[in-house]
């Protein structure tokens, strides 16, 4: 009997000393920052990365906050990494997801084990995204219209509120009730696909609703419902679910609304796309 637990005393010691080992065959990425760098074609660098999904010759290692130390398990010899851009679906802390309309960074490369490389990251957009809609609202012409129901206007306009410049602004007040503004065309979108996304740039003092309206049938196709935001706020809205609900349209508008409630409702906007893969 005591050589038996004795056995299983020098078995837990083996594996556990191995597993220390096994953290001393690793270097350590320290991101200095997670951003984006984007051309005129596609609009805005604003981006909203919260996670870094890893994989350590093609195997994947893990999903690490971007401001957190990374270990990279390559036990003192070259290793070719790579790193996926993560982001909140739908801003949706549970919702985490690697962003495939950023390109994935890929290193090869050789670090002694228990270094520490602090280093930024610097993701582009995936050269197969296809932009629908990208509207930052400081060019002469935009892409909304004041829809037929809406009992308000829309303005663009610049304040000390501005994020990146000009930027949309949907305001009710009195006894206004609805605001709800559209796009001015129509626009094909792929249904069955996962890839449909919307993203943009916004704070407003009341919840509001986004979605889509189909050319084959004016009902709202809600995607989602987002509370009020302070602050300017970046979210990624997946739009898959409404391109893809019965009936099935060949083009859509893309619509914002708010509803009023006796007091001073406000919505701003900025730096929209419409993308998808």
């Amino acid at each position: 009997m005591r050589l038996f637990l004795f056995l299983i005393l020098l078995n837990l010691c083996f594996f556990s000393c191995k597993k220390y080992d096994a953290a001393l065959t690793a270097f350590y990425l320290k991101p200095s920052k997670a951003s984006v760098t984007s051309n005129l074609s596609q609009g805005s660098n604003s981006s909203k990365i919260t996670d870094l999904w890893v994989y350590t010759n093609g195997q994947f290692q893990g999903a690490y906050p971007y401001n957190h130390l990374i270990p990279i398990v390559n036990n003192n010899k070259s290793a070719k990494i790579q790193i996926f851009a993560g982001i909140k679906n739908n801003g949706i802390a549970d919702t985490r997801v690697f962003w495939l309309f950023y390109s994935p960074l890929e290193f090869d490369t050789l670090i002694e084990s228990g270094k520490t490389i602090e280093m930024p990251l610097v993701f582009e957009y995936n050269s197969n995204t296809k932009f629908v809609i990208n509207e930052n609202f400081d060019n002469v012409g935009n892409v909304f219209n004041n829809s037929s129901i809406s009992d308000t206007i829309y303005n663009i306009t610049s304040s000390e509120e501005s994020l990146e410049g000009k930027f949309l602004k949907l305001e009710l007040k009195g006894q206004s009730i609805i605001g709800q503004i559209e796009t001015s065309q129509t626009y094909s979108l792929p249904a069955g696909s996962e890839n449909v996304y919307l993203e943009l740039n916004y704070k407003c003092n009341k919840e509001f609703s986004i979605g889509l309206i189909g050319d084959k049938d004016p009902q709202l196709k809600e995607a989602i419902t987002l509370s009020a935001k302070e602050n300017w706020n970046k979210i990624y809205i997946q739009l898959s679910n409404a391109v893809s609900l019965a009936p099935v349209s060949n083009k859509y508008k893309l619509y914002f609304r708010m509803i009023n409630n006796n007091d001073n409702s406000k919505l701003y906007i900025d730096n929209l796309k419409l993308i998808y893969l």
